[in-house]
């Protein structure tokens, strides 16, 4: 039954994400940032698929893939796997999305078909796996995609438990179910919040979602990814735009006298629109 609702998903229509992220919300003409050059494309591949996050093809010896800019999460990968071969029947375009390989030798791809479409669409369609921004690319489409299988509770969006969901909220509302920042303490999880406060120190900033920042959840922006976010103009004017804003970020939540995020990656942030 899940192969079969996850195929109903072909052919998605463009959706209009609810958030803003990465180059969208940097400040100027930040889309001058995304990866625009034009990629070489195989086509009419058959692919093996060696794990979820291995893929190989006769016709392309020696080269190994994985589907870029997503992950795979522990308990959902035998689905995803399932998912994966049943639409390796169908031959597939392959757009390689970075110049090198990664330290596994892969090679991060796009794959679409005339079938299903975008692999990647229909994954995170199905809840089968979660967004991951890597390549540069404009995933504005991804978002929206990913954002309507949370609202769906699909897949691996589906788990309320405190102990393994991988959506909870910056903090407890009240009344509400879905698990918070702090029980997902050690594991990697999409947050939603909203900033309360910012405090600016000259090395980093840290973006507070409650009244007793050493207790509730804080996501630290280093130099150079404030920086970029002000893309030339001044950070703490660009920052203090966000205070009072819904946020929605993902990482490896630690404990640093409460929830926290070090934030990797300017796409791994996004502010609702």
């Amino acid at each position: 039954m899940l192969l079969v609702v996850a195929f109903c998903w072909a052919n998605l229509p463009v959706m209009a994400a609810d958030w803003r992220c990465g180059a969208d919300i940097i400040a100027g003409d930040a889309q001058t940032l995304l990866s625009t050059d034009p990629k070489p494309v195989w086509h009419d591949v058959q692919l093996n698929i060696e794990a979820v996050d291995a893929f190989t093809a006769a016709q392309l010896p020696g080269k190994s893939f994985r589907l870029a800019d997503i992950a795979f999460v522990p308990g959902y990968e035998d689905a995803a796997r399932a998912w994966l071969e049943q639409a390796s029947a169908n031959k597939v375009s392959i757009t390689p999305l970075a110049e090198r390989s990664d330290f596994l030798g892969r090679i991060p791809v796009r794959i679409e078909d005339q079938v299903i479409g975008d692999w990647q669409a229909e994954l995170l369609a199905a809840g089968l796996a979660m967004l991951l921004p890597e390549s540069g690319q404009d995933v504005s489409e991804l978002i929206g995609i990913e954002d309507a299988a949370i609202k769906n509770h699909s897949g691996i969006w589906s788990d309320p438990s405190p102990a393994t969901a991988y959506y909870v909220v910056a903090v407890d509302a009240g009344g509400e179910k879905t698990p918070t920042a702090s029980d997902a303490i050690g594991r990697f999880a999409v947050i939603d919040g909203t900033i309360r406060s910012i405090e600016h120190q000259e090395w980093r900033s840290y973006l507070n979602f409650g009244s007793n920042w050493r207790e509730d959840f804080t996501i630290a922006l280093d130099a150079t990814l404030r920086d970029a976010f002000a893309n030339g103009e001044d950070f703490q004017d660009i920052l203090q735009d966000w205070v009072g804003q819904e946020i929605r970020v993902r990482g490896v939540i630690e404990n640093r006298g409460g929830p926290y995020i070090t934030l990797e990656n300017p796409f791994w942030l996004c502010l609702a629109r």
